[in-house]
């Protein structure tokens, strides 16, 4: 997939899973332990949690036991503890008490500094850390990457990448820090850079299902969208039940105007988690794909998970705009504003819906009562075109249709002259313009409509 590239939304950096290598943590398994203990608690992580820590706890009881044989089962146990509901805080004091017997244990202050992030606790001390093991072993490779994820968390990026230069240098076919590498490059915005170290990574071991999604994310930032999707796709038949694969996949598509594909994507992701970005995410394709009503459905339920979810509001203010409800519009507008103060999109929406209520009101369209001629200015038993389907077919259309006409023909009245002959040229290009336009991509009817009632009221006023 690579093939010839240069060779230099979220996914963002994901992290590396626990990497403790505890089988080297030189325990020679004194007499004083039981055998059968020993054997098992030098088995490491190939044995399961509730085989090993009864085991490592054997040899570490024995206080006639040398200090480096009990530090050594304590990390191995740590390593058990971890991989337990809820063990994570015995782990750390595992590895604190294998530290106080064995402080120059290079793999103790490694796995304690990769424990520390993988909590998202301190992460100067995970850092502190894991230079501690560098400074004891610094020919070990794991504790560079480990110490370049914490400073990427951190977005010391230069730190993270000399970090990760120099586990690659130490072991070339390191996949792992290839990997977490292209992702830092990826964060510092060098998408080139990015993919040739995923396709490095990809190509020493092809079975990683969060390079591929992560290539994908480097590529979507270039705009070649069809190598994006193709990378989702990758992850995902790798890993099915990752649901922020399909999301990545869903955001691809509809960036391509593949509305119904992303669709099935985001329902998929939803399936598995229900998180509010994906319902977000779902909207938006609805929402392009002149869906209204689910659109309207999908904000509301991310904003019942997330209320704080400013991009929410945003979107959710956009589609109002369009629906005509100018009072929504603008209160979504300045709550994502007061959630994101930064939010230019919604900025720029919050001035332009204070400009539209102080020209036109606030008040949303309705559909005019039955006995005041509801509906299109035109009749839809006749309807022929699709645009005019499409308006008879939704109530909001069709009262804007009918405004539009209205309006028209009270200025035409009182309009005399040279005026009056571009007025009727103004009308005719817009309904041609209209006809003609409907059903190409990005074309929002609605939009055109009630910008040109705007055009026709402040005609009038």
């Amino acid at each position: 997939m690579c093939g010839t590239q240069p060779s230099a939304q979220t996914l963002p950096f994901t992290g590396s899973p626990l990497r403790a290598l505890l089988l080297g943590a030189a325990m020679s398994l004194v007499l004083a332990a039981p055998a059968s203990a020993a054997v098992d608690c030098a088995l490491g992580s190939k044995a399961a949690p509730a085989e090993l820590i009864p085991a490592c706890s054997a040899i570490i009881d024995q206080a006639a036991n040398p200090a480096s044989d009990r530090a050594g089962a304590l990390l191995v146990r740590a390593d058990a503890n971890a991989r337990t509901s809820g063990g994570l805080t015995q782990a750390l004091r595992d590895i604190d008490r294998a530290i106080a017997l064995d402080g120059r244990n290079a793999k103790a202050w490694r796995l304690r500094g990769d424990l520390l992030r993988e909590a998202g606790g301190d992460l100067n001390r995970a850092a502190a850390d894991l230079g501690k093991a560098i400074e004891l072993d610094p020919q070990d490779a794991e504790s560079y990457e480990l110490r370049g994820v914490v400073y990427t968390n951190q977005r010391r990026l230069d730190r993270a990448l000399a970090d990760y230069d120099q586990a690659i240098k130490l072991k070339p076919d390191y996949a792992q820090a290839w990997s977490d590498r292209g992702v830092t490059y990826y964060l510092g915005g060098d998408n080139e850079k990015a993919i040739r170290d995923l396709c490095e990574a990809l190509r020493l071991d092809p079975n990683r299902p969060r390079s591929y999604t992560n290539r994908g994310a480097a590529y979507k930032k270039l705009g070649q969208l069809d190598k994006s999707v193709a990378d989702d796709g990758e992850a995902i038949r790798l890993d099915p039940k990752v649901p922020e694969y399909y999301d990545n996949r869903g955001l691809s598509l509809a960036a391509m105007g593949e509305y119904d594909k992303a669709i099935a994507d985001y329902d998929q992701a939803l399936r598995l988690a229900p998180k509010p970005n994906f319902f977000t995410n779902r909207g938006d394709s609805y929402h392009l794909k002149g869906e209204l009503g689910a659109a309207l459905s999908d904000y509301d339920a991310a904003l019942k998970l997330d209320p704080n979810f400013a991009q929410t509001y945003n979107n959710r203010a956009v589609l109002y705009k369009k629906m005509g409800e100018r009072r929504k519009a603008l209160a979504d507008y300045e709550t994502a504003l007061k959630l994101d103060p930064g939010n230019d999109n919604a900025a720029a929406g919050r001035r332009t819906m204070i400009a539209e209520i102080a020209k036109f009101g606030a008040e949303p369209l309705r559909p005019l009562a039955a006995n005041s001629g509801s509906g299109p200015s035109f009749d839809c038993a006749t309807a022929r075109r699709e645009v005019e389907k499409v308006i008879c077919a939704d109530p909001q259309l069709g009262v804007l249709d009918r405004q539009i006409a209205e309006t028209y023909e009270r200025l035409l009245k009182a309009t005399k002259g040279r005026p009056a002959s571009d007025l009727r040229k103004t009308q005719r290009d817009f309904l041609t313009t209209r006809n003609a336009s409907f059903g190409r991509p990005g074309y929002d009817l609605r939009r055109v409509m009630q910008e040109r009632l705007q055009r026709l009221n402040g005609m009038e006023s």
